[in-house]
C-alpha cells in the first residue's frame, strides 16, 4: 500500500478558506499579497457596497499594484465617504501623479497635508505637484514645511532654491507685462545682465532706469522678485552647509553655466555623476557642459552612450551632429542633424546647424529653408543671415541674398561695443 501523503496541507487550505472573508483580507494585505486582496475585497463591496472601508481597502490593493487607473474610483469614493481619513486622500492624489493627472491631484493632495501636516511624503507630493502646474511659490511654502520636517535632506534645500528661482522669474515676467520701461524693470533686467556678466548691457540698462518715474505696481513686483531671490540665494547656501551631495554640485555646475565658465562645470557634473552613475539627466548635463567647453570628442562619447537609450531624442542628435561640425566633419553631421530636425522640426539650433553643415559639404542651396526659419529665430551677430546670403547666392536668389547681407551687416553693427 502507497505511503500516504502528508494532509497538513489540505488542512492548512481549508483552515484559510473557512476564514472569514474580512478577515482572510486583512491578511492578505498584511502579508503583501495585494492580487488575492483585490479579488476579496471586490467580493466584499459586493456583499456590502455602501462600506466605505472596503473601497478604500481596495483602493489601496490596486495603487500598491501599480494600477492607478482602475484605483482612482475607489479612492475617490471612499475620500469623499471619510473626509478625515489621511490616507484616502494621500493614496488618491499620489494614484492621480502617478497617471499624470496633476491638476486632479492637488485638492486630494492638499487635503492630505492638511490632515496629517509633519507626513513628509505628503508635502513633497504636493510640492511636486505644485512645481508641475507652473505653481513655484506654493511649492515653496510646501517645501520650506519640509525642511523642518527634514532638515538635512539635500534634495529638499536644493528644490526649494529652484523652487524660488522659477518664483522670481514668473514674477519678472509679470513685470515685464505690466511695465517694460519702468525703472523697475530696467533695474532687475540690468541685475539679470549683471549676473550673465554683461556689464556693459548693465551699466546701460542703469542709466535709462535713472530716468524714469517710480511706478508703485511695478516696485511692488520688483520687491517680490528680489525677496524670492534671496531665499534660493539662503537655500542654496544652506546646500551648501550639509555633507558633501550632489544637489550642490548641480548648483555649483549651473552657476558656472550662467558665467560661462563651462570647464569648470564639467568637473561639476562629474563630481555629480560620482554620486549616480550612470543617471540619465546628469550624463545630459555633462555632455552638453563638454559641448559648450569644446571638449567635442569626449561630448561625442557621452552622447553615443544617452543615444543607445534615448534613440528619439533630438536635442542628444542636435548635440552630436555640431560637436562633429564644429571638429570639421561636416559631412558626417549632416546625417545626426538631419535626424534632430527630422524628430523636432521647432528645435531651431539644429536647423541652423544644419544649415551651417550643408554650406561646409558645398550643399548650400539646401541649407535655405533651414536657414530661412533659424536665422529670424536665433540670430544676434549677423552670422546666420550671413550663412542665410551664401545659401540665397548659391540657389540663384540674388535680390534675396542681397537682402540677407544687408540684415547680416545691421545685426553685426548693433553688436558693436
Amino acid at each position: 500500500m502507497g505511503r500516504l501523503l502528508p494532509r497538513a496541507p489540505f488542512v492548512f487550505l481549508a483552515a484559510a478558506l473557512a476564514q472569514p472573508l474580512p478577515e482572510r483580507a486583512t491578511q492578505q494585505m498584511a502579508a503583501g499579497l495585494f492580487d488575492q486582496a483585490e479579488v476579496s475585497y471586490r467580493e466584499l463591496i459586493k456583499q456590502m457596497p455602501a462600506n466605505p472601508g472596503w473601497k478604500l481597502n481596495l483602493g489601496i490593493a490596486l495603487h500598491m499594484q501599480g494600477k492607478d487607473a482602475e484605483a482612482v474610483a475607489p479612492l475617490s469614493l471612499a475620500a469623499k465617504a471619510m473626509p478625515a481619513n489621511f490616507p484616502a486622500h494621500a493614496l488618491l492624489g499620489t494614484s492621480l501623479m502617478r497617471l499624470g493627472q496633476v491638476a486632479k491631484a492637488i485638492p486630494p493632495l492638499e487635503k492630505a497635508v492638511a490632515l496629517q501636516p509633519k507626513d513628509p511624503q505628503g508635502r513633497r507630493i504636493l510640492a511636486d505637484a505644485y512645481l508641475r502646474s507652473d505653481r513655484p511659490a506654493q511649492a515653496a511654502a510646501q517645501l520650506e514645511a519640509l525642511t523642518r520636517l527634514e532638515p538635512a535632506a539635500a534634495g529638499v534645500w536644493f528644490t526649494l532654491g529652484r523652487a524660488y528661482e522659477e518664483a522670481a522669474a514668473q514674477v519678472f515676467q509679470e513685470l515685464r507685462k505690466l511695465d517694460p520701461e519702468s525703472r523697475a524693470f530696467l533695474r532687475v533686467l540690468a541685475d539679470v545682465r549683471r549676473k550673465q556678466q554683461r556689464n556693459r548691457s548693465a551699466a546701460a540698462l542703469e542709466q535709462q532706469a535713472s530716468g524714469r518715474v517710480p511706478n508703485p505696481k511695478a516696485d511692488a513686483l520688483a520687491a517680490r522678485i528680489d525677496t524670492y531671490n534671496n531665499a534660493a540665494r539662503a537655500a542654496f547656501a544652506r546646500l551648501g552647509t550639509l555633507p558633501d551631495n550632489p544637489q550642490i554640485h548641480k548648483v555649483k555646475a549651473e552657476t558656472l553655466r550662467a558665467q560661462n565658465k563651462h570647464a569648470d562645470a564639467v568637473e561639476e557634473w562629474r563630481a555629480v555623476l560620482r554620486f549616480s552613475p550612470g543617471d540619465r539627466d546628469s550624463e545630459r548635463e555633462l555632455a552638453a557642459a563638454l559641448y559648450a567647453a569644446g571638449q567635442y570628442l569626449e561630448a561625442l562619447n557621452t552622447l553615443e552612450r544617452l543615444l543607445v537609450h534615448e534613440p528619439d531624442n533630438a536635442a542628444l542628435y542636435f548635440l552630436k551632429g555640431d560637436c562633429l561640425l564644429l571638429q570639421g566633419n561636416a559631412a558626417d553631421a549632416l546625417d545626426p542633424l538631419r535626424e534632430a530636425v527630422r524628430r523636432d522640426p521647432k528645435l531651431m539650433e539644429a536647423r541652423a546647424s544644419l544649415g551651417r553643415a550643408l554650406i561646409a559639404s558645398e550643399k548650400a542651396a539646401d541649407a535655405v529653408p533651414h536657414l530661412e526659419l533659424a536665422a529670424p529665430a536665433l540670430d544676434i551677430d549677423g552670422s546666420l543671415h550671413f550663412q542665410l546670403s551664401r545659401a540665397y547666392q548659391a540657389a540663384g536668389l540674388a535680390e534675396k541674398a542681397a537682402g540677407a547681407l544687408k540684415r547680416s551687416q545691421e545685426l553685426r553693427a548693433e553688436n558693436q561695443p
